[in-house]
């Protein structure tokens, strides 16, 4: 059995497709080569196929792990008639040389827009991985892992419940900022997560409301806390918390 040779991973932005190709570039110690799709598409006749059958013949000339990012703006679907011909014959190249893709070289393409590709594009492959957006336990792990300060486990827990649909890439992000505004205003970690987490609930709705309730029954936050915390007035924050426990 041959070992596997070129992968395709689909999955929203964010969610570490580009990261697990240098994970897989260093596992197998392999330089990670990336294709600028600036420098390979152009307007002229031809040159588009020609640019592309040039990088893979490089990829193939020597061991490395090649990344072609962004693959949708190269295989989109040939019956789109919004593209141009050039678009069409680029994906006919793309067909052929996945076709004749060997050697010591690994492939990977990347798209976050997996439905917009050519439906004989995903047979070349011999790995198809779809990366999904983080469940609650891995965004409790990502929380925790990215948190400059020790945190009580039932705030992790909140937070994770409240950043549903965010990627590993917005929970980082969330958890960086917090940590710069913590240390520049001199304020709790916490007390900054808080705020924010607030901002991320919305300005009204059920999660802000389940929000506030939880942060008033569970870590015990007084009615006026958490209006300050929201820059709303405290009536607000006590009808709201009627209204959920109803």
């Amino acid at each position: 059995m041959a070992p596997s040779r070129s992968a395709l991973f689909s999955g929203p932005p964010g969610v570490g497709k580009t990261l697990a190709s240098r994970w897989i570039a260093q596992q197998v110690g392999l330089p990670l080569v990336s294709l600028d799709l600036a420098a390979v598409l152009s307007s002229y006749l031809g040159t588009s196929g020609r640019n592309i059958r040039d990088v893979l013949d490089f990829a193939k000339s020597r061991a490395c792990v090649l990344l072609l990012d962004e693959f949708d703006a190269l295989a989109k679907a040939r019956d789109d008639d919004s593209d141009v011909g050039e678009l069409k014959r680029v994906v006919n190249v793309l067909l052929v040389e996945l076709d004749r893709w060997n050697g010591r070289s690994f492939l990977i393409a990347a798209t976050n827009h997996a439905q917009l590709l050519d439906p004989a594009i995903g047979r070349r492959f011999d790995r198809i991985v779809t990366f999904p957006l983080p469940g609650i336990e891995e965004r409790l792990a990502l929380l925790k892992a990215g948190a400059s300060a020790p945190l009580d486990a039932k705030i992790l827990r909140v937070v994770a419940e409240i950043t549903d649909g965010s990627s590993p890439s917005d929970l980082a992000r969330l958890m960086e900022m917090v940590g710069r505004r913590s240390v520049l205003r001199e304020v709790p970690f916490e007390r900054v997560l808080l705020t924010e987490l607030l901002t991320v609930a919305g300005p009204s709705g059920n999660n802000r409301d389940t929000l506030w309730q939880k942060l008033h029954r569970e870590f015990g936050l007084s009615l006026r806390a958490i209006a300050d915390l929201s820059g709303v007035s405290h009536p607000t924050v006590s009808q709201a918390i009627r209204r959920i426990e109803k």
